[in-house]
């Protein structure tokens, strides 16, 4: 990026460059691997961001930065695509994945089928799973009804 900035490309572009070639490669599969990875691994992800941007402005403070290139932090948008593809799965009775999601029979209200996490899971990486993790944080956003 610093080569392209260089040679004249203005920040327009270098955004578009780091959306398309860098954000793309790092975002890549991101629902399999989001939920298990440690707060230093989110950081050591959020550093190439943060260091893209700053080719981009130099001047600006980091938050400065993505709000001037309208660009949410690396990991708020790793976690919506992942939320949106739980949603998706969700939603859709003949994906492949819904098997996965778990559904209780909730007696205590009119809503019948309402999403649950289990609440013995035996390892600590299957806890933190996609399908565990949104599970657990959409049944404390709202409930999911059938």
């Amino acid at each position: 990026m610093r080569k392209l900035k260089a040679l004249g490309l203005n920040s327009s572009g270098l955004k578009t460059f780091f959306e398309c070639n860098i954000r793309s490669i790092l975002i890549y599969g991101a629902p399999a691997w989001f939920t298990i990875l440690t707060q230093q691994s989110k950081d050591k992800l959020e550093r190439i961001q943060r260091t893209a941007t700053r080719v981009i402005y130099p001047d600006l403070p980091y938050e400065d930065r993505l709000s001037s290139l309208n660009v949410p932090s690396l990991c708020d948008f790793i976690f919506s695509i992942c939320a949106n593809h739980f949603k998706k799965v969700e939603a859709d009775k003949q994906h492949p994945l819904f098997t996965r999601i778990i559904y209780n029979n909730c007696k205590r209200s009119s809503r019948c089928n309402t999403i649950f996490r289990p609440s013995i899971v035996k390892t600590k990486k299957r806890s933190l799973s996609f399908f565990q993790f949104f599970m657990t944080f959409f049944n404390n956003e709202r409930v999911f009804t059938r």
